[in-house]
């Protein structure tokens, strides 16, 4: 990675020097340490949170709004900002798959680390995520680098002979959980959770035990005095399982000297799947997820499914979008910007789709009442703007907001209609009495 070349500072570190509790040194030993690594992605209720938070993100665009006290909320057209944020973030991923890595690496690993590369006129280039087990946090108490108390960046590149690289905090954007201890470093739910999220995947493992010596099901057991050979054994369990397996008897014969007794595999009676159960809600109570997000229809209704996506924007993914909202405004956005009221922020509408019947009946409302534009309502069905369709209009008859405050009730038809309306403010009157 070429771009990276010209950082400050660069050290070889082959000869890393570990501590007594580095996780390093246990990994170097083969000793598992006290978090959960990569693989347990396996664990298939804490992978469905990750990619339900993962997919909440990545599919919302971001935009450029600004906000003043004469027109209030407005979107900035910025093509350069908005190709870097919705199109290709860097030469090698998408938005779509960036900002889902994003995401991913944050719930994952608790941080995720963004480099901003930008020219000399402080335009933004590209967005690089770096690996976050590779990222470490300084924080200059002495000054030592020019300012005090300022934080610092360090990256080591293990894929380039594990180079050093440094950054200032205004170069790396910085995506942490709610979870954090000192506000600068969070804190990952799979560290929190490890011993619920360990249980999970040791439960899955019994059922595939169980499903790989098939133990499901009722089996017989054969109990006999003395001793058999092998050969007498195989024989047994074959004429056995012959009679076992035969659709046209209900009997088994066995001789008299043994007998046969039912062995039943009930996890009920163990009241697994209570356990197995209450456990896969606590992993997604954990990450903010409803019931419904890891498939348990148990108490669920339509209504219910519905409150449940609402209560999934308003209390878990509301706080992340405004924690990115907050993050990518302070260090993408540049100084004078940012004091004339401008942000970034995601396009939330994306979550509430909703069919075209109810979207148009929902779109003409707002038009008829005066909350939206014409255009605007447009926009939203994926058509481009009319001509004069930026007025505000409505009261049941189409009037323009205009001439309400007029006191005139008649408008002129848009430039894109073939409606001949001859009825103005006088001509219209006289026309009627002619008739």
């Amino acid at each position: 990675m070429g771009l990276f070349k010209s950082r400050l500072q660069s050290k070889d570190i082959k000869d890393t020097t570990y501590g007594l509790s580095d996780p390093g040194l246990l990994s170097l030993l083969g000793i598992d340490s006290a978090t959960i690594n990569s693989d347990k992605l396996g664990e298939i209720v804490f992978f469905t949170c990750l990619q339900t938070l993962s997919n909440s993100v990545s599919k919302l665009p971001i935009y450029l709004y600004s906000y003043n006290a004469i027109k209030g909320k407005e979107r900035i057209i910025d093509n350069n900002l908005n190709y870097i944020l919705n199109i290709e973030p860097n030469e090698y991923m998408s938005a779509s798959t960036f900002w889902s890595c994003v995401e991913l690496n944050r719930n994952f690993y608790g941080n995720c680390y963004v480099y901003v590369n930008r020219d000399n006129k402080g335009n933004i280039n590209f967005l690089w995520i770096l690996d976050t087990e590779n990222v470490t946090v300084w924080r200059d108490s002495a000054g030592l680098f020019g300012q005090q108390n300022a934080m610092w960046y360090v990256w080591y590149d293990k894929n380039n002979s594990g180079k050093k690289y440094l950054f200032s905090a205004d170069e790396i954007l910085h995506y942490k959980t709610a979870i954090t201890w000192d506000g600068i470093i969070g804190m990952a739910v799979k560290d929190i959770l490890s011993q619920q999220i360990d249980t999970q995947k040791y439960g899955e493992g019994y059922i595939n035990n169980l499903y790989k010596n098939n133990m499901f099901g009722d089996k017989i057991l054969l109990q006999y005095t003395g001793d058999l050979g092998t050969k007498a054994k195989d024989t047994l369990v074959k004429e056995t399982e012959k009679y076992c397996n035969s659709n046209g008897t209900r009997f088994l014969p066995i001789p008299a000297t043994i007998e046969a007794k039912t062995l039943s595999m009930k996890l009920s009676e163990a009241e697994f799947s209570t356990i197995n159960n209450t456990n896969a809600l606590r992993i997604a109570a954990a990450f903010g997820l409803n019931p419904n997000t890891i498939n348990d229809y148990s108490k669920s209704s339509y209504a219910n499914s519905v409150s449940q996506q609402t209560d999934f924007y308003v209390n878990t993914l509301s706080p992340i979008l405004n924690m990115y909202k907050q993050e990518n405004t302070r260090k993408l956005l540049l100084f004078k910007d940012k004091m004339n009221g401008n942000f970034l922020e995601h396009y939330t509408k994306e979550i509430f789709k909703l069919d075209p019947t109810a979207q148009m009946d929902y779109l003409t409302k707002g038009v008829n009442n005066m909350i939206i534009r014409p255009n605007e309502a447009r926009e939203e069905l994926g058509y481009s703007w009319a001509d004069n369709g930026d007025t505000l209009i409505g009261n049941g008859n189409l009037v323009t907001l205009d001439n309400i405050i007029s006191g005139k009730t008649n408008t002129q038809p848009s430039n894109d209609t073939n409606i001949d309306n001859n009825s103005n403010d006088d001509g219209g009157e006289q026309n009627n009495n002619e008739k």
